[in-house]
């Protein structure tokens, strides 16, 4: 039986590297302050309270099941969430995308936010790799993304927790998962799902009669991929402009060598002048 390792913040970044390296995947425990989790809550409420679930704009129909009929989605989390904006700074989760990406980019960028509120009688989401968002990369590929799935209330295997199959990242593309190579990240409020682009998974199915499985997703990808969130029209520039500059280069104004410049330039200057 697989099993997904568990580690406390507290734990070195070295340790976290290696389990991702072996794993794919990682619990790490109590990464969100009690504040700073009571904050994103509060802050996120009462989107939630004017969202339906489902899927509003599907680019394709395929996605409309894939994301959930009982499941609210929403983006621009940035533009929405001042703690948000704090959290992608996580000391933690960054490091790892120094680890993993730096190496095959001058840079990396925010490639989603979402906040996943799965619904009662949802089914369970179909597994996948993320990074199969740029299926024109073919393998053998080096690591494109770093991810982590907050829980803001407790997963549980009733309630939906994430499914993730240890070990996927290192399959052939055309390996599928078998139910015994399937574990879900059960893990506490304030915890998150480390994990990289290239290991299996999908949201769970929720059991219960009147849980709603609360959760927060924010992905890095390397510098020179599309995103797969259009940020700079889900997070309002005149907000970004007050954000800290780690935070505005995150967000793709910060030009990748020559790979999206504005007036042959850097996209940076959009920023110091007044709107």
């Amino acid at each position: 039986m697989p099993k997904l390792e568990q580690l406390q913040s507290t734990a070195e970044p070295e340790d976290v590297f290696e389990l991702l390296q072996r794993d794919g995947a990682v619990v790490v425990e109590n990464i969100l302050e009690p504040e700073k989790l009571r904050q994103l809550n509060q802050e996120l409420d009462n989107l939630i309270a004017t969202t339906a679930p489902g899927l509003r704009h599907p680019a394709a129909e395929r996605m409309v099941d894939f994301y959930g009929l009982s499941t609210v989605r929403i983006d621009g989390l940035p533009g929405k969430s001042e703690t948000f904006v704090e959290v992608m700074a996580s000391p933690l989760l960054c490091a790892a995308a120094d680890h993993f990406l730096l190496p095959h980019c001058h840079d990396y960028i925010f490639n989603t936010g979402q906040l996943i509120q799965i619904g009662p009688g949802e089914s369970p989401q179909r597994l996948h790799r993320d990074e199969d968002a740029w299926s024109f990369l073919k393998a053998p590929k080096h690591p494109l993304e770093v991810e982590a799935m907050f829980a803001l209330t407790d997963f549980t295997i009733e309630n939906g927790a994430t499914q993730v199959v240890p070990g996927s990242h290192l399959w052939p593309p055309e390996r599928q998962a078998r139910p015994e190579e399937i574990v879900q990240a059960v893990m506490p409020a304030g915890s998150a799902l480390m994990y990289l682009g290239s290991a299996i998974h999908g949201g769970g199915g929720n059991q219960t009669k009147a849980q709603h499985r609360r959760g927060m997703f924010l992905g890095y990808v390397v510098g020179w991929l599309r995103a797969e969130e259009n940020s700079f029209l889900t997070v309002p520039i005149e907000k970004v402009r007050h954000m800290p500059v780690r935070i505005q280069e995150l967000l793709g104004y910060k030009a990748h060598e020559a790979i999206g410049v504005v007036d042959v330039g850097s996209p940076m200057a959009l920023l110091q002048r007044q709107p």
